[in-house]
């Protein structure tokens, strides 16, 4: 999917004869979701981990928690590499906002959050990039 169709579908754009372009919702260190009829503007350091359930993702910030209609792939995609992960196939974590980690599972924002087999060494090595500043 082009990141003009996921920012379409994160925004519910086209729902209601609406039309925002892309380059009007990309801003620096945010990303604009859909709450209550209104686009609304979450900061990325804001965002402490995503969880996604079928057609559906829940997204919990420092503040508040929302629930969106877009699956957790199209968040995967449009959010900074270098500050989100992927951890398990049901998650995304902030990679700053992560205070323990183990082989099964890891504490972000305070809640522990499930690690998969497979994305061990990819959060690993995201945590290394992360201190080393590439």
């Amino acid at each position: 999917m082009k990141i003009n169709e996921t920012l379409k579908v994160i925004t519910g754009n086209g729902s209601n004869g609406t039309h925002l372009k892309a380059k009007e919702l990309l801003i620096k260190n945010a990303l604009f979701i859909r709450d209550k009829g209104c686009l609304t503007k979450v900061a990325y350091p804001e965002i402490v981990y995503l969880k996604g359930d079928g057609n559906y993702t829940t997204l919990v910030t420092t503040k508040k928690t929302y629930s969106l209609r877009n699956i957790l792939k199209e968040f995967e995609e449009i959010l900074p590499e270098e500050l989100f992960i992927r951890i398990h196939k049901s998650f995304i974590v902030n990679l700053e906002l992560i205070s323990t980690i183990s082989p099964k599972e890891l504490c972000v924002g305070g809640e522990k959050v499930p690690v998969g087999r497979t994305y061990y060494q990819t959060l690993i090595n995201g945590i290394q990039k992360l201190g080393s500043g590439e």
